[in-house]
């Protein structure tokens, strides 16, 4: 089975030949790489292009953004399975093994992932070191249920999808947003499809890389990703089992925006939000930011923010 690993590349120069080491080393032979240079000014595309395997391809674009960049790469590929890799993060060797493994074992199953590990700049990830067997996998048939309890379970590069059902979603990423873009392509996709997850960590995201939008961007609105799935789960009937808890996510989403608007000092925003969150049930979480925008000053905000970080793993 081949596989396309879209790797989409944006000044992450000192990165990259780390990365495609970790796909050159997988222990299953059938793929291709697609590199997609986002208009890099540094010399990323050059390290790429010294890459003497043929099976690694560079494709050009004026820059446009990772969604454009991994859409591009998607319309190029050429493998039943999709897989995705950012261009400072790295696969275990029998990453692509598994997902093999889990595509042939569930044949009727398009959406696939792995857990993953994160790792600081100059330490050495701690991946799983052997392939993970298809009885281990577990189907997700409430994907909304278990996101709103166990998120994050994956991350993007550790999911694969076979080619043909991200055909029918183009444009896959909603090119044009800085955050959440990959987000909105696993709920659609979880919308029409079952994940199968492979809980073992095959996958190292690198923290805190400079420029990283995960180190860098505030939340102090609600995303467009939230926003859109809102206002699918509200046209989905009451039959639906997934409409509570996609509309749930969507509400933990809004009082995620309500703490932040809080330690701004925006309490009236807050509180306007904080009611736009309970027109689709109230939650734990609502309720204790319901008691921070009555109790809390912005400083009192940010010290329990700040503690409740430090509880939270990396």
């Amino acid at each position: 089975m081949l596989c396309s690993v879209i790797i989409p590349l944006y000044n992450k120069g000192p990165y990259v030949e780390a990365t495609l080491a970790s796909v050159l080393a997988q222990t299953h032979g059938d793929w291709e790489v697609l590199v997609v240079d986002d208009g890099s000014s540094d010399d990323g595309a050059q390290r790429v292009l010294a890459c003497a395997d043929a099976r690694v391809r560079l494709i050009r674009q004026a820059n446009g953004g990772v969604s454009r960049a991994r859409n591009h790469g998607i319309a190029k590929a050429r493998g039943e399975l999709v897989c995705f890799l950012d261009a400072d993060d790295l696969y275990a060797p029998d990453y692509l093994r598994t997902q093999v493994g889990l595509a042939q074992a569930f044949p009727d199953e398009c959406f696939f992932a792995t857990g993953y590990t994160s790792f600081a700049p100059g330490s050495t990830p701690d991946m799983a070191t052997s392939p993970v067997a298809p009885a281990q996998a577990q189907r997700i048939d409430e994907f909304f249920t278990h996101f709103n309890h166990h998120w994050p379970f994956f991350c993007t590069n550790s999911v694969a999808v076979r080619r043909a059902a991200l055909a029918a979603l183009q444009p896959c990423f909603p090119e044009g947003e800085q955050f959440g873009e990959d987000l909105d392509l696993w709920f659609r996709l979880a919308e029409r499809h079952r994940l199968v997850l492979a809980a073992a960590p095959l996958v190292a995201y690198r923290r805190e890389v400079g420029g990283s939008l995960t180190a860098i961007l505030g939340r102090d609105v609600v995303l467009p990703v939230f926003l859109r799935l809102e206002a699918r789960a509200r046209a989905w009937p009451a039959s639906n089992g997934a409409r509570r808890p996609a509309l749930l996510l969507a509400s933990n989403a809004r009082v995620a925006v309500v703490r932040e608007l809080l330690e701004g000092g925006r309490r009236g925003a807050a509180l306007a939000e904080l009611a736009r969150a309970a027109r689709d049930g109230v939650t734990r979480h609502w309720w204790t930011t319901a008691a921070m925008c009555v109790l809390f000053t912005p400083g009192m905000t940010r010290r329990w923010s700040l503690w409740r970080k430090s509880r939270t793993p990396a």
